[in-house]
């Protein structure tokens, strides 16, 4: 599913009508049509308020009321703005609803306002749409507050008014909404962070967009939706589900390795050596009996010396991908530098490894086999802040790396310039260790597949599903339960692939 800037979506309009034939104000129809039967179906009201400005948006709202009228509820109309600013579209719509007497009402007074909020029992929100690109301030905001404060349910159409529609970032203020219909294909801001919040739950109608519009290859940002998993070999052995080599730990950092080597082997890795300070070897092995560990030289500090290089390059020659950076400290960085280019594996490299590789690309550019950032917000930062001043070029393209843009909706984004936005995960899976789990799973799905993009999104999605199929509370979560909770997540991706896809792993519903 593909993710429209407002840009993208103008011009899709524009296609639709003009080269296809389908008038504007039918575009509005089926829009209103979608609205009314989510609103119908998930909410139980009488007197609906419909908040409305003069742009298509408004005429979206301006739509609805006349449907709702007709199935026999009460709705009332707020405008805010002049008839003369209307679109053509939605003066016609205007012009029915005047003709049916539904109560309409231009800038009323504060006095007006308050009851029409108090007596209303849904608010639908088709303030703004997605072109909004500037501050929300007077009238408007005043409407937005009063929308927020509203006790009554409240449905935005297309996206929550005040919300950016190509950054997802609140333009001063924006209604916060317990669900959004959005149109012809969902926007950053439905879906991306922080905004994704103040959409509540996210329905999309393609209000009869023919499909050769919306599937096209020219728009770079879709909807993490990776295939199925690969079928398990009947007669393969250990070799034959990749080799996964972990590279980290050092000082009291103990913890990250072993939870990626977990991993790795819980994503369906067949084999996996934990390269780590020889200190470290025993209490390793008594967690994690089945990998093979390699104790390594380490330095008075005890983190890992370079004296390991020749060692770990010749290791890394013996498996199918790599992992870089867990739990190393600031004290390896020289030795990291040293491996990234001599290793001629996939190599995700994560946490301290980024640390090192940050303002120096010309490690990872020169790689011929495939590399993978996994960069939080702060890590991100420092990738850039290295780089020459002025470069407008994405971390992707200047690294020649996939970059895994961790947070609340993670972002995969291809050195082509390709943006697949995850959807699932939720804040359970912010806590300490947790990256090091999708580093580990990540590098599982690496050693097992031929295509590096598709190993990262599944890595991701899975990741993310598996804190959405957590059954207790979410307060309660560690990293180590994302480990356990792996073998049902796998069977259930396994069996329910489909149904799974159709809804976007349950977080958008497609209404007609």
């Amino acid at each position: 599913m593909k993710v429209l800037t407002p840009d993208e979506m103008r011009l899709m309009d524009e296609n639709c009508i003009r080269h296809f034939k389908v008038p504007g104000i039918l575009l509005m129809e089926n829009a209103a049509s979608a609205a009314l039967n989510h609103i119908l179906a998930d909410y139980s009201f009488s007197s609906p308020l419909i908040v409305c400005g003069s742009g298509n948006n408004g005429g979206d709202g301006l739509a609805l009321a006349r449907k709702l009228h007709s199935v026999s509820r009460s709705p009332r109309v707020l405008i805010s703005g002049s008839r003369e600013k209307m679109t053509p579209e939605s003066l016609e719509n205007l012009k029915s609803l005047e003709a049916l007497e539904i109560p309409l009402y231009f800038n009323p007074e504060d006095d007006v306002l308050e009851s029409l909020f108090e007596g209303s029992d849904l608010i639908v929100d088709a303030l703004f749409g997605t072109g909004l690109n500037r501050e929300v301030q007077g009238e408007k905001k005043d409407l937005i507050l009063r929308i927020n404060s509203s006790p009554a349910p409240v449905v935005s159409l297309d996206i929550p008014s005040g919300l950016d529609g190509a950054s997802s970032d609140t333009l001063g203020c924006a209604v916060k909404a317990d669900s959004t219909v959005c149109f012809g294909a969902p926007k950053p801001g439905n879906v991306l962070s922080p905004g994704f919040i103040n959409n509540g739950d996210l329905l999309c109608s393609r209000i009869s967009f023919p499909p050769r519009l919306y599937d096209n290859e020219k728009y770079p940002r879709e909807i993490n939706l990776p295939g199925p998993l690969p079928e398990r070999d009947p007669l393969g052995y250990k070799n034959s589900f990749g080799r996964v080599l972990v590279i980290g730990g050092g000082g009291e950092y103990r913890g990250a390795p072993l939870l990626a080597a977990r991993a790795a082997y819980r994503s369906g890795a067949g084999y996996v050596t934990a390269a780590v300070p020889r200190s470290h070897c025993s209490g390793f092995s008594s967690r994690c009996p089945e990998a093979v560990v390699k104790g390594l030289m380490e330095t008075e500090s005890g983190t890992i010396a370079m004296e390991n290089l020749e060692s770990l390059v010749e290791l890394a020659s013996s498996h199918t991908a790599v992992l870089l950076g867990p739990g190393m400290t600031g004290e390896t960085a020289d030795l990291i530098r040293e491996l990234i280019p001599r290793i001629e594996k996939p190599l995700l490299i994560d946490a301290d490894g980024l640390g090192a590789l940050a303002g120096r690309p010309e490690l990872t550019l020169n790689r011929t086999a495939p590399t993978v950032l996994t960069p939080h917000l702060g890590e991100e930062r420092r990738l850039a802040a290295g780089l020459a001043a002025g470069t407008d070029k994405d971390l992707e393209e200047v690294y020649g790396a996939l970059c895994v843009h961790k947070g609340p909706r993670t972002v995969i984004g291809t050195p082509g310039g390709r943006r697949y936005i995850n959807l699932t995960g939720n804040e359970a899976l912010g806590t300490a260790g947790s990256g090091d789990v999708l580093s580990g799973m990540t590098a599982a799905f690496l050693a097992q597949e031929r295509d590096a993009a598709a190993a990262v999104q599944k890595a991701v999605l899975l990741h993310g599903l598996t804190a959405d199929l957590y059954p207790s509370a979410r307060e309660s979560f560690c990293a180590g339960d994302i480990i356990e909770m792996l073998p049902e997540t796998l069977k259930v991706y396994r069996e329910k692939y489909s149904s799974l896809t159709e809804t976007c792993f349950g977080k958008i519903q497609m209404l007609p």
